[in-house]
């Protein structure tokens, strides 16, 4: 079977690659072939990334497997792209390069019973900027006591210990 994956990258302008590949392939061959459809370093490290709808990390899947005594984590090459990417529309996070963090959406957008046994970049939109796009992290805090909002509470003037 043949999957086309969407990979877009998160960009101020869009910049989107549609890979087409065997659906039987592992994750290592569609790191590969994003890697060749947007032309990064074959020499850096990544990863993809479960997430719920809100996008939040549920788990990691490397480059490569990591055990340690606690616990192992597969690997690219141990999971098939089919028993990830089940359903059109299912999408992973995917990092490339972790000092400079670029970040890809990657969305299932068709599954058909072609077969296919090399992957393919088979539509390209947009340019790949020289440099990855900043990335904040922003935490709202739901309360601070400290805030200016609370400097009318008398338990936070001018606190002393006592021993």
């Amino acid at each position: 079977m043949k999957s086309i994956i969407q990979v877009h990258l998160e960009y101020k302008k869009d910049v989107i690659r549609d890979i087409e590949i065997n659906s039987a392939s592992n994750l290592e061959k569609l790191h590969h072939a994003i890697i060749s459809a947007f032309e990064l370093d074959k020499n850096e490290l990544a990863s993809f990334y479960i997430t719920n709808d809100e996008f939040e990390l549920i788990q990691e899947i490397p480059l490569f497997s990591v055990e340690d005594k606690e616990n192992s984590m597969l690997g690219m090459s141990d999971i098939i792209l089919s028993s990830i990417l089940k359903t059109e529309g299912t999408q992973l996070l995917y990092v490339y390069d972790f000092m400079k963090m670029w970040r890809f959406l990657i969305t299932l957008t068709e599954i058909t019973e072609e077969k296919i046994t090399t992957s393919k970049c088979i539509k390209s939109v947009g340019k790949m900027p020289e440099n990855a796009p900043e990335i904040s992290f922003k935490v709202e805090k739901e309360f601070d006591p400290f805030s200016e909002a609370f400097d009318d509470l008398d338990e936070f003037k001018d606190y002393e210990e006592e021993y």
